[in-house]
């Protein structure tokens, strides 16, 4: 990739190469393309390699931008550079396995992590064997890794934000709503549904205003992916079936129509368990739109009383149900009628909701602008490229690494039984000999302990998998038991 408008201040950078979900509609893949747009924004000299499917499943009619960034550099392992990895630390091994060994080998590697309870998961914390920092945008997600990172460095990045094009009034034009005052919540059903919470959007809502009104607000849950959670989305849509002023809009909807959407809103509601940044609310403040959120988790490394509502809030554990989230893990749990009383104090407007509203639009417009937030992370690049790269070692799959090491070990069987020659006879043979008995046994000892790592490799992956299966069966469980309810 050439950079014909490199600033020269970024000209001593090493190669940067860049790889992740680019052209995914979930949030890491959102971040991977703000990033780039920034980078550009700020004339910092990348390429970029765009994931597919083998890694992570992009949503069929993704609103992500079908241009996305898909130019890679020629591979050059020899020749030390960063690599920068928008991807969570369980998807390194495979990525780094299935042909991305040029990203690790003589390379600086930096990747992309987010997360949103306090414990990471195994796959996960197995991720730093391949980094050499992890990068991401809130502090309340940096504390997390850092108390599993075995030192290796966190450092927390400004997150760059577009805001959404288009007007009020194409907006009015596209989605009417009865010229009713609208509050929106949005959220993508892959990124988990309990922890998302549309169902306390929907209560304090409810709670708010306890008749609907014909000229009343609107609450307007558009959700991402309800086809692959059918019994989530009919619960949900079902509980709230008699309340006409609870619109639920699972249509696809292209970019402009996503930004048109928040452009008519009126206001942005989030009452999440847990966010590791909460990129819809940061589209909302830069829209100048007041905003209403748990005042929880990654959010609040852009959300203050001053310039948002944050919502009180209660520790709980995630219990059963989460496919995602182990039930030991911990989050949030939003007070319902303070964020009603939050959702009638937006509604009913003023000097002091105007006042917050545009200094939550002043702040993100200022500190999250793609062009400073690439400037500080072109900073972040030259700091890195003053610091040693760390030995690592290129993962192979549990499978293939079992049976080289078998292999290796008939080999070396076969080395150790074969007939004496009478060449053996000799002192110098014998001091031959012994050199190559040692080699073997040092040989035999690295297959083993191969061996021993694929082994245990791979009874994780078994163990992951079964905890899988069993979450699956705590949700199926517990949606029976709240149809059984439903139905009394």
């Amino acid at each position: 990739m050439s950079h014909p408008d490199i600033s020269p201040a970024w000209r001593n950078l090493p190669e940067i190469r860049m790889a992740g979900f680019l052209k995914a509609a979930h949030g890491l893949g959102e971040t991977g393309r703000l990033i780039a747009h920034s980078l550009e924004a700020a004339q910092v000299p990348f390429s970029t390699r765009t994931l597919q499917n083998e890694f992570m499943t992009s949503l069929s009619g993704s609103t992500a931008d079908p241009a996305g960034p898909d130019t890679m550099a020629p591979a050059s392992p020899r020749r030390s550079g960063i690599s920068l990895l928008s991807m969570n630390g369980d998807y390194l091994a495979g990525f780094l396995a299935g042909g991305g060994a040029p990203y690790l080998e003589n390379q600086y590697v930096i990747s992309i992590w987010f997360w949103e309870t306090p414990d990471l998961p195994a796959a996960t914390t197995e991720g730093f064997r391949y980094v050499d920092e992890v990068w991401t945008a809130s502090p309340f997600v940096q504390q997390i890794l850092e108390r599993h990172s075995g030192g290796i460095p966190i450092r927390c990045f400004t997150h760059p934000v577009i805001p959404p094009r288009g007007t009020r009034e194409a907006a009015m034009a596209r989605f009417p709503l009865e010229n009713r005052f609208v509050f929106l919540f949005t959220f993508n059903y892959q990124s988990e549904v309990m922890r998302k919470n549309p169902e306390g959007a929907c209560a304090a809502f409810a709670l708010a205003f306890p008749v609907p009104a014909a000229d009343g607000p609107l609450c307007v849950i558009k959700s991402m992916a309800s086809a692959q959670f059918p019994v989530d989305h009919a619960l949900l849509r079902q509980q709230w079936a008699h309340r006409p002023d609870i619109i639920f809009m699972d249509d696809f909807l292209s970019h402009d129509d996503r930004d048109l959407l928040v452009h008519r809103s009126d206001a942005c509601l989030s009452l999440h368990r847990a966010e590791g940044l909460g990129l819809s609310l940061l589209e909302a403040m830069a829209c100048g739109k007041p905003c209403i959120a748990t005042g929880y988790s990654g959010n609040l490394a852009f959300m203050t009383p001053e310039n948002s509502w944050l919502i009180p809030w209660k520790t709980i554990p995630a219990g059963p149900g989460s496919l995602h989230f182990s039930p030991d893990q911990t989050w949030a749990d939003p007070d319902i009628p303070a964020a009603a009383a939050a959702i009638r104090e937006v509604a009913a407007g003023g000097p002091d909701v105007s006042r917050r509203a545009a200094a939550g639009q002043a702040l993100v417009l200022t500190h999250h602008d793609p062009k400073r937030c690439g400037q500080e992370i072109g900073g972040l690049f030259r700091q890195a490229a003053s610091r040693p790269i760390r030995p690592k070692t290129v993962p192979s799959s549990g499978r293939s690494a079992v049976f080289q090491s078998l292999a290796q070990l008939r080999e070396m069987e076969s080395c150790l039984n074969a007939p004496p020659s009478p060449a053996w006879q000799t002192l110098t043979s014998l001091r031959h000999l012994s050199k190559d008995l040692n080699r073997l046994s040092r040989a035999r000892r690295r297959s083993l302990s191969q061996l021993l790592e694929a082994a245990k490799s791979q009874q994780r992956q078994e163990a992951d998998a079964l905890d899988l299966v069993q979450r699956h069966l705590d949700r199926l469980n517990q949606q029976l038991c709240t149809l059984i309810q439903r139905l009394k």
